[in-house]
């Protein structure tokens, strides 16, 4: 922990997962189809309480994606989840209740990140401002093309949302430059563009050191440790394919300046399978 800062505790969990080819992430090694879990991190922070880095896969996903054109998102990625994975039954299960999770920190609005917002209706949600924006105006073809499904955003988000402008978020290449959420380092918030609008990521101090929870900045941790990047194809459904190679190299940087600083991918599977 860096001395000085505040220290959260950080427990990881998945709720469901989707499967593609291992060519995809890996076009190297990559082999047969491959789970991408549906991870979300819950914070334990000493003054600011319950805290939720996304939210995973929920029931309403398949809701949200039962006519078209957002079916068309169901069949790219097909969705395995079992009742009691979701983010508010695994709360329950630790005796916590929706109300008690006071702030949700979005990395971006696709769908395997945010099919659970519902069932927390009192959480302040904070993201960065052109995820918000790109989220609550795109429909139809455009929003699937984007991953977004308009169904999975509560009603009354706007009144509750905090959208953090992009340009103050820190940059990888500037190590000093990161926006301190709670003012007390304990979760410094970091702009990751390229695969989702907006996506920001989150260095967090805890007992055992920082871990950057680093969204969808890769998706597996060996591939990017060789500097391997996914087949090409993902553009299609990228934000911006030359933001998502810069943010990938910056981030190798990042590491290799901060080694002490565990990176940790949603969808990297050695944190459900091992």
């Amino acid at each position: 922990m860096v001395p000085g800062y505040s220290s959260v505790k950080l427990h990881i969990f998945h709720s469901g997962y989707c499967v593609s080819h291992g060519r995809v992430v890996d076009p190297v090694q990559g082999q047969k189809r491959c789970r991408f879990y549906a991870t979300w991190a819950l914070i334990e922070h000493p003054e600011q309480g319950l805290i939720l880095f996304d939210t995973g896969y929920a029931p309403r996903f398949r809701e949200a994606t039962a006519r078209w054109p957002y079916k068309l998102y169901a069949l790219m990625t097909p969705v395995f989840l079992e009742a009691h994975e979701t983010a508010l039954e695994r709360l329950k299960a630790l005796g916590y209740a929706p109300d008690q999770i006071k702030t949700i920190i979005l990395s971006h609005f696709h769908g395997d990140h945010i099919a659970g917002l519902q069932d927390f209706p009192n959480a302040e949600v904070i993201c960065s401002a052109s995820a918000w924006a790109q989220a609550s105006s795109v429909k139809g073809w455009a929003a699937v093309s984007k991953g977004i499904l308009p169904d999975l955003i509560p009603a009354d988000l706007e009144q509750r949302i905090y959208g953090i402008p992009d340009s103050d978020l820190g940059q990888l290449k500037k190590a000093d430059s990161a926006y301190d959420l709670f003012g007390d380092g304990s979760i410094q918030l970091y702009a990751l563009p390229g695969h989702g609008r907006g996506q920001l990521g989150a260095v967090l101090q805890t007992p055992e050191g920082p871990v950057f929870l680093a969204a969808d900045a890769a998706w597996q941790l060996e591939p990017w440790r060789a500097g391997i990047l996914p087949r090409s194809i993902v553009r299609l459904f990228f934000d911006d394919w030359g933001a998502y190679k810069r943010t990938f190299g910056e981030l190798r940087d990042f590491a290799r300046l901060h080694p002490d600083c565990r990176i940790v991918f949603t969808h990297s599977p050695e944190l459900v399978e091992r």
